[in-house]
């Protein structure tokens, strides 16, 4: 009695942490926009049916005011978090009820709001790691599919494919970047890993370990305003490659990137990862990435904060 009586408090348990335990990985199809970023139908509060982006960049999950307001949210204090630009933004947080998307429920999660997400009647919010604090998951590239993976299923994930460290910051709870170690031209660095943005952006600091000045042939200078009504200058140039410094060969050759003056030396965009499934192991600090296959991205460009 006393074991089976264990067993239904670990079960318990696992359901608080992150979702019910699965004995098979379930996988979601999802679907991608212009610039590849990943749209997966979710169910908020009491059947009401929408989608998410998912985004590794994010570090806190984000939704539409109308919808928090619909739903009960109630306020929960205010979050500030840096864009990779600077940008400073102050998010007021409130609780959701509950969020769901494929085999994972969330009750009563922390959540910011963002009113330009009413804009878009087709994106409701935008989930991020900090979900996922428990539960392994893959992004299958080459196949349009989220899987939520098991212990065994996880297990084959690293016998068939390579193991990066990952490194976090984790922001007490409310919030998770994600970071890897790559190869920047003669030099390695810290790259943030953004689902949420297209192609890769790297520190103006960092242009001369790739033989590269903002007056190199071939450097195209684009100003524009970010949120805030700043202007921020970009520099996009093809680079010979940009590599996983522990995975040389997981590299994406001649990419067109973005140098800026931004708070991390580079951030790593969707574009990096085509044709290629990729699994975050967050309890063990690993990401497990496959060989790469033939992938597509179409549809409807969602916005980002």
């Amino acid at each position: 009695m006393r074991h089976a009586i264990i067993v239904v408090w670990l079960s318990i348990i696992s359901l608080i942490q992150g979702g019910a335990a699965q004995s098979r990985p379930q996988a979601v199809p999802f679907t991608t926009n212009s610039d590849g970023m990943v749209i997966l139908p979710a169910t908020f509060g009491d059947g009401v049916e929408g989608h998410v982006i998912f985004d590794t960049g994010g570090g806190l999950d984000v939704f539409a005011p109308s919808l928090v307001q619909r739903l009960g949210g109630k306020p929960q204090g205010v979050f500030t978090g840096f864009r990779m630009n600077g940008e400073r933004m102050d998010l007021a947080l409130y609780s959701m009820p509950s969020i769901e998307v494929g085999a994972m429920r969330w009750t009563d999660s922390g959540v910011g709001v963002w009113k330009a997400l009413d804009g878009f009647p087709d994106f409701q919010g935008i989930i991020t790691l900090n979900d996922f604090r428990h539960q392994p998951f893959t992004i299958d590239f080459a196949h349009h599919v989220f899987v939520f993976e098991t212990a065994e299923s996880l297990a084959r994930r690293v016998a068939q494919g390579t193991v990066i460290p990952l490194h976090f910051d984790d922001y007490r709870g409310i919030a998770l970047d994600s970071f890897a170690s790559f190869r920047l031209g003669s030099r390695t660095g810290l790259c943030e890993i953004d689902t949420g943005s297209p192609e890769s952006t790297i520190s103006t600091r960092l242009m001369s370990p790739f033989g590269l000045t903002p007056a190199s042939p071939g450097v195209h200078k684009r100003v524009k305003r970010n949120m805030a009504g700043v202007e921020v200058t970009n520099y996009d140039a093809t680079i010979p490659a940009l590599a996983l410094q522990s995975a040389p060969a997981v590299q994406q050759t001649r990419p067109r990137v973005s140098f800026s003056d931004i708070i991390y030396d580079c951030v790593a965009g969707v574009d990096f990862w085509h044709g290629r499934a990729v699994t975050y192991d967050i309890p063990r600090r690993e990401l497990i990435v496959s060989r790469p296959e033939t992938a597509n991205s179409t549809d409807r460009k969602p916005p980002k904060p």
